[in-house]
């Protein structure tokens, strides 16, 4: 039996190190970095634990101060200690209570549920800052593999190329130079197929950062697909939804709390009180001494309010503008920044169409052309040399205006309220 559960747990640990295997050896999609990073992100579980502390404070600070109990001896003789000699000597319980200037409570609380709002916006921005830095780091790391894929794929071409030239050599078609420069070109092709990996590596271990993964999976072999952003006009119109402003939103208000707690302190404080006088011994008639009860009102008088309640005032106001004021600069420099990308959106769109239409194509042809031409004896090896090199740079700079035209997209969608 015990032979047998040994067999199973072996069975076992080979059937999951085989299933690990094949998940690792899975290509890594944008979709699976992106729930990935959102998962786990400590930056955004900090944020949220920091708004339920502050929420939580906010909370606290709207009630009232804790009551204070008092206690004491009062007027014992210091010769004797003779709690029934002397009629003034009294035992003292009492409690009091601070009540704050008018609705000081209810505006500290609103002040800090606004804070608390801000930080729940600020975990909602890094939600999709955290995206977006996902998505421009995977779509570099795809240019980089896509570019390694490209160059290996015509090394086999300048390879061929190579013993073409060398058997041309070896029947007097050609001179040595062009073998010696088939050489050439093949060495720095392969130089930076070397350069394009270690490239790719380095953008794939940043994106390792929110993928722990990644290090040990390819990328897709097709570009990702992002959501077409709305158009511009309609983004512009959204942006004062997107939680940057949000965020700002909520600042303005709490600064407005501000004023509201400053103009408060123009009323009275009261502090309220209860006590109870124990006395000791008995009266000349014989009669116990009563008991005796206090009942006590303190109010704060704000009679003097140039240099304290006044500047107070003109300080929170000044306050409050500035966090307007940034308000408006934050939408200000989001539009800026959103016509910037939207515009670069568009002409990258426009110019992968004219790769993916004429100038591939073209690049294509005319490396077949000089090909034949040079088969034929009738164009020399630099010009077909000079062909394959162009159809190489056509192919990794259509690869790079795709990347680039999708990294646009990623930064327009991340001023676009809408779900992406």
């Amino acid at each position: 039996m015990r032979q047998l559960n040994v067999f199973l747990s072996q069975i076992s640990c080979a059937v999951f190190l085989s299933f690990s295997s094949l998940v690792l050896a899975s290509n890594l999609s944008l979709t699976d970095a992106e729930n990935a990073a959102l998962v786990a992100d400590p930056a955004i579980e900090r944020n949220d634990a920091l708004a339920a502390s502050i929420s939580e404070t906010a909370i606290a600070d709207g009630q009232l101060a804790d009551p204070k109990l008092t206690f004491g001896l009062f007027n014992l003789p210091s010769d004797d200690f003779d709690l029934n000699k002397n009629s003034a000597t009294q035992l003292r319980l009492g409690v009091k209570q601070a009540l704050p200037k008018g609705d000081t409570l209810r505006f500290k609380k609103l002040k800090g549920a606004q804070y608390a709002l801000a930080k729940k916006h600020q975990t909602e921005w890094l939600k999709r800052k955290t995206l977006l830095d996902v998505r421009l780091s995977y779509l570099e790391s795809f240019y980089h593999q896509g570019t390694v894929e490209i160059l290996n794929k015509n090394r086999r071409y300048f390879v061929d190329l190579l013993k073409t030239t060398e058997n041309f050599y070896g029947v007097g078609r050609v001179n040595q130079q062009d073998v010696l420069l088939a050489k050439l070109e093949l060495s720095r092709l392969e130089d930076r197929i070397n350069q394009a990996q270690n490239l790719f590596e380095i953008n794939k271990a940043m994106l390792g950062k929110w993928v722990p993964s990644a290090q040990q999976q390819d990328l897709d072999d097709k570009l990702p697909m992002l959501k077409s952003p709305t158009s511009l006009k309609q983004t512009e119109l959204s942006l004062i939804h997107h939680p940057m402003v949000q965020i700002d939103d909520a600042l303005v208000a709490a600064a407005k709390q501000d004023v509201l707690l400053a103009e408060e302190q123009y009323k009275p404080g009261f502090n309220v009180g209860v006590e109870y006088r124990k006395r000791f011994g008995d009266e000349l008639n014989g009669q116990h001494r009563a008991d005796l009860v206090a009942a006590m009102v303190t109010m704060e008088l704000p009679i003097f309010p140039e240099k304290r309640q006044d500047k107070r005032l003109s300080s929170s106001q000044y306050g409050y503008q500035s966090f307007k004021l940034k308000r408006s600069d934050t939408l200000r420099n989001m539009r800026q920044q959103l016509n910037q990308h939207y515009g670069n959106w568009l002409r990258l769109t426009e110019r992968s169409e004219r790769y993916k239409t004429y100038l591939q194509q073209q690049a294509t042809e005319n490396t077949k052309a000089a090909l034949r031409a040079y088969q034929s004896g009738v164009a020399d090896f630099s010009t077909l040399l000079q062909a394959r090199i162009t159809e190489l740079e056509t192919g990794i700079q259509h690869n790079r205006i795709n990347v680039d035209k999708t990294k646009a997209q990623a930064r327009v969608l991340f001023y676009s309220v809408s779900k992406e």
